[in-house]
């Protein structure tokens, strides 16, 4: 490889790709005598030598005999093209054909130059034309990279928009879903009571002198009328909670007494249920700020809840204590058990976990979203875990605690 001396500033650096030294050394002095710009010239003689060097893109330009040996620049610059190297390449021949001008435009090549007319002038235009072409084409190729990141970033907003919107429209449908699932609920435990209810005022008005018949007449409208106030009463506490205006009547109180009285509330519907429950909590005080009765509503909703979805012979476990800052209340059973896609979702209103179950014990699914409302007001947290269908759950409630 030859070289022509280099000036102070960075000159324009040429590869020639001739088998003919001949050719180097008149393409040399052509440089040469060109005022201005000036150019650093270096040549190999050989096709491989100048494939490697088009595709190592160290030089300004490359000037490409159409002869080289049995091959031809056309093969080379189809072959870089291949590779995908690309270069800004002058092809050079010795005979003007327009078939081998459009192949080498075809091939890659930015120009194409006949020898026999080739001087200093044309050389130099056609060098420089190379260089402004190749950077008008980094360039563009920049701006086409830009814009295709910029796309890219808009597509992928506007994917994930519409998997917002998406998902917003699929909650919205499972909303009314639930919500339309919840009135055919209310519609039905509302007039569930009233049959019983008028065949008591039935039996009432034909026990004339049966005080008996009357007594147990008169029990069983208490008890389907203390159903609907129930239900009634979740209602409200639902409706006053979500517009914001249950207030707590909040004292320091002993957590231990609010499990006591939930237990008392709720023993009825687990006996009735046929189930062992087992409480265990601590001699010492476990003081809090809260509401009694909230707090023991919360409770007694998740050992009904316990009751409802536990088989007759299953067992209910209440365990609290103290952990750090906190006040824990656990309730476990060996109930049926949550699946895992449900856990997110059990303490969302309208929720429920066997709907036919939930049915046949009673209830609107809305017991849970209470205890986590209520739960939440008093700055604590409620958390439901399970193995799965069949292995029970566990629901358990943290109260900040108050130092005595």
């Amino acid at each position: 490889m030859a070289t022509t001396p280099a000036g102070d500033h960075k000159p324009v650096r040429v590869l020639l790709i001739d088998d003919d030294q001949e050719d180097f050394l008149l393409t040399q002095d052509l440089l040469a005598d060109l005022p201005g710009e000036e150019y650093r010239l270096d040549w190999v003689d050989t096709y491989d030598a100048g494939l490697l060097a088009v595709c190592a893109g160290e030089y300004d330009v490359y000037l490409l005999d159409y002869r080289l040996g049995v091959r031809t620049g056309l093969e080379l610059l189809r072959q870089a093209q291949e590779e995908g190297c690309s270069a800004p390449v002058i092809l050079l021949t010795g005979q003007g054909e327009y078939e081998i001008d459009r192949a080498a435009m075809q091939a890659g090549a930015a120009d194409y130059l006949e020898k026999g007319q080739l001087d200093g002038t044309i050389l130099d235009r056609a060098i420089r034309y190379a260089i402004l072409q190749k950077r008008s084409e980094a360039e563009l190729e920049r701006k086409v990279r830009e814009r295709t990141r910029e796309l890219e970033l808009l597509n992928t907003n506007l994917q994930t928009e519409v998997a917002e919107r998406r998902r917003a429209e699929e909650a919205l449908v499972e909303a009314d879903r639930r919500k339309d699932e919840f009135l055919a609920t209310l519609a039905h435990e509302l007039r569930n009571p009233l049959a019983p209810i008028r065949n008591a005022l039935e039996i009432m008005r034909l026990a004339d002198g049966d005080p008996a018949a009357f007594n147990r007449s008169r029990a069983v409208m208490e008890r389907q009328v203390g159903q609907m106030v129930r239900l009634i009463d979740d209602l409200l506490d639902v409706s006053r909670i979500t517009r914001g205006k249950l207030q707590l009547l909040t004292e320091t109180i002993d957590l231990r007494g609010v499990i006591e009285a939930a237990v008392e509330m709720s023993r009825p519907q687990i006996e009735k249920a046929g189930l062992q429950l087992s409480v265990s909590i601590p001699k010492q005080q476990l003081p809090i700020a809260g509401d009694r009765v909230r707090l023991a509503q919360v409770l007694s909703n998740l050992l009904n809840n316990a009751a409802k979805y536990t088989e007759s012979g299953g067992k209910v476990f209440l365990t609290a204590g103290q952990s750090d800052s906190w006040a824990e209340v656990k309730i476990r059973d060996t109930g049926i058990g949550i699946p895992p896609d449900m856990l997110p979702r059990v303490f969302e209103l309208f929720t429920q976990v066997n709907r036919s179950l939930n049915r046949s014990q009673g209830g609107l699914g809305i017991g849970l979203a209470l205890v986590r409302r209520l739960v939440e007001m008093h700055g604590g947290t409620v958390q439901a875990t399970s193995s799965g269908l069949g292995q029970g759950a566990e629901f358990a409630v943290r109260l900040p605690a108050k130092s005595t």
